[in-house]
C-alpha cells in the first residue's frame, strides 16, 4: 500500500513539472539566430539618417520572412544572413549652361558649328583671329561673295564695309583692302594704322585678298584713276621687317598679269624673278603728288585696292 501511495505521488510531481513546460513559456534565444545588419553607401561623405534606414530594414517583408524562418528551422545551424540597405541623400541636382542650337547642329557656343559640323572636324574650335601685325592665320570662307547695296559693299568674310567709286565705268573700292591673311600685317603692328590706312600684303597674299567677284586693278585702271590726288591713302611699305614713309608715300599691288614696262617710264627696282608691278602716289608734300608704276620685291608689302571685276 505504501509503495502504491509513493507512485501516485510521483506522478503528481510529473503532471505539475509538464503543466509548467507549457507552449507559452518563453523560449531561449537560439545561438544561431540570424540577425539583420544594415550597410549604407552614399553619393558623398556626409552624415547617414541611421534610423530611418533602421527602421525600412527591419520592417520591410524579407526581415519578417527571415525572422519567421529563423524560429520555424531553430534546430538547424544557419549562416548569419546580412541585409544590405543602400541609403542615398538628395546632394541637388547639378546645373549646365543650356546648349546653343543652330541649323540642326548641337553645341555649347555660338559660332561652334564652324568646326562641329561633322564627326571628321577638328577635335577644338579655331581661335579668334585679332591680327596686332605681323602673319596671321586665313580667315575662314574665303570664298564667300560680298554684297553690295548702292556704293557701300559688305565683304562677308570679315564683315566689314568699304565704300565703292565709279571710276571710268569700273567700280573701285575707296578704303584701302583690311582683310587678315598670311602674309600681311598692320604698319608698325599697330592695328589702328589698318583701321586707317588698310593692311599692307606680300605679293603672294595680294593675289587673294579681294572678295569672290573683285580683283587688282590693271595699268590702265590705275592710269585712269590717278589724276585724283584725293583717291589715294598714303600708307607707306614694308621692308626687310620695317614700315616707311606712312604719309608721304602710297604703295598698291597691280594685277598679275601686268608686266614691267620700261618704255612706259617704268621704274625697276627690282632683280631677279620673284618680282611684281606696283603702282606709287607721293603726297604734295612729299614729291608734288607724282605718280609711277614700279617694279619692285615680291617679299615687300604694300596696300591693295580693289576692282569689280566685269
Amino acid at each position: 500500500m505504501k509503495h502504491f501511495i509513493s507512485l501516485l505521488g510521483i506522478v503528481g510531481v510529473i503532471t505539475v513539472l509538464s503543466a509548467c513546460s507549457g507552449d507559452d513559456a518563453p523560449e531561449p534565444a537560439h545561438p544561431n539566430e540570424p540577425e539583420a545588419t544594415l550597410s549604407s553607401s552614399s553619393l558623398e561623405p556626409g552624415p547617414v539618417p541611421t534610423s530611418s534606414a533602421t527602421n525600412d530594414a527591419t520592417s520591410s517583408p524579407e526581415a519578417s520572412s527571415l525572422s519567421s524562418s529563423s524560429k520555424g528551422k531553430k534546430d538547424k545551424d544557419k549562416d548569419p544572413v546580412i541585409l544590405k540597405t543602400r541609403v542615398t541623400i538628395d546632394t541637388g541636382a547639378t546645373t549646365f549652361d543650356d546648349p546653343y542650337f543652330s541649323s540642326g547642329i548641337f553645341c555649347w557656343t555660338e559660332g561652334c558649328e564652324e568646326w562641329a559640323s561633322s564627326a571628321s572636324g577638328p577635335d577644338v574650335p579655331p581661335e579668334d583671329e585679332i591680327s596686332v601685325g605681323g602673319d596671321v592665320p586665313n580667315k575662314i570662307n574665303l570664298d564667300a561673295a560680298p554684297v553690295i547695296e548702292g556704293l557701300v559693299m559688305t565683304d562677308m568674310r570679315d564683315s566689314q564695309k568699304y565704300d565703292l567709286q565709279e571710276v571710268n565705268g569700273t567700280l573701285w573700292t575707296k578704303k584701302n583692302l583690311d582683310i587678315a591673311l598670311s602674309g600681311s600685317n598692320c604698319y608698325g603692328g599697330d592695328i589702328n594704322n589698318c583701321k586707317t590706312m588698310g593692311r599692307l600684303y606680300n605679293y603672294s597674299a595680294a593675289r587673294d585678298a579681294c572678295p569672290t567677284g573683285w580683283r587688282l586693278p590693271t595699268r590702265a585702271e590705275f592710269n585712269a584713276a590717278k589724276g585724283d590726288l584725293s583717291f589715294w591713302i598714303f600708307n607707306g611699305r614694308g621692308k626687310n621687317g620695317t614700315d616707311e614713309f606712312k604719309g608721304d608715300m602710297g604703295f598698291y599691288w597691280l594685277a598679275e598679269s601686268e608686266e614691267f614696262n620700261e618704255g612706259e617710264g617704268d621704274e625697276d627696282n627690282c632683280s631677279g624673278s620673284a618680282c611684281g608691278l606696283i603702282f606709287v602716289v607721293k603726297s604734295m608734300d612729299y614729291g608734288d603728288g607724282e605718280t609711277k608704276f614700279q617694279r619692285d620685291s615680291q617679299t615687300k608689302a604694300f596696300g591693295v585696292r580693289c576692282v569689280q571685276a566685269k
